[in-house]
Formats: C-alpha cells, sequence, structure tokens
C-alpha cells in the first residue's frame, strides 16, 4: 500500500473555507475518475493556524505504478494545475507498507 499526502498553505487574499472547499472538491472528483485511488480524504487543518497548512490531501493506492498513473491522469494535472493557483506553498510525502 502506497500513502501518498500532500499538503497546502492557501494564498492570504483568499476566503480560507472557500479555498478549502474548492480543493476539497477538486480532489474528491478524482476518486471517480482515476482507477488506481483506494482511498482519498481531503483535511483542513484545526490546529496553530500560521504554522501549520491549511488543507491537506490523504490517498492511498495498491502500488506505486498506482500513484504513477494517477499522478499523469489528464484530470488529476488539471486539478493541480488549478491549486497551484490558490496556494502559496505545498509539501508532500509518499510511504509504503
Amino acid at each position: 500500500m502506497i500513502h501518498h499526502v500532500v499538503s497546502w498553505t492557501l494564498r492570504e487574499d483568499l476566503d480560507r473555507d472557500a479555498g478549502i472547499a474548492r480543493i476539497r472538491q477538486l480532489l474528491t472528483d478524482l476518486i471517480a475518475v482515476v482507477p488506481s485511488v483506494r482511498s482519498l480524504q481531503v483535511v483542513e487543518n484545526v490546529a496553530y493556524p500560521g504554522k501549520n497548512q491549511d488543507v491537506a490531501v490523504v490517498a492511498t493506492f495498491d502500488d506505486l505504478a498506482g500513484l504513477d498513473e494517477y499522478q499523469v491522469h489528464p484530470e488529476h494535472q488539471a486539478a493541480a494545475a488549478e491549486i497551484r493557483g490558490l496556494v502559496t506553498a505545498r509539501a508532500a510525502i509518499d510511504w509504503q507498507d
């Protein structure tokens, strides 16, 4: 199982709730179109604002090939491009268990 976590800091000029809602919609819509997604959840930070990032996606895939399929999928590429316009920072980690 591959675990994929990406977190972002939203642009300060955006409405936080609207930005998180848009990211949630963009990414959860991928569940129906990317077959390799086993689970996907978009979560928002509730502690230490200003220190922690604002929002993250937590997803799982059977293997690295499944993660790669997700990464290059045209719908994911379109979602990622829109998300890049909403954020100022990004961090990611992938691990296997």
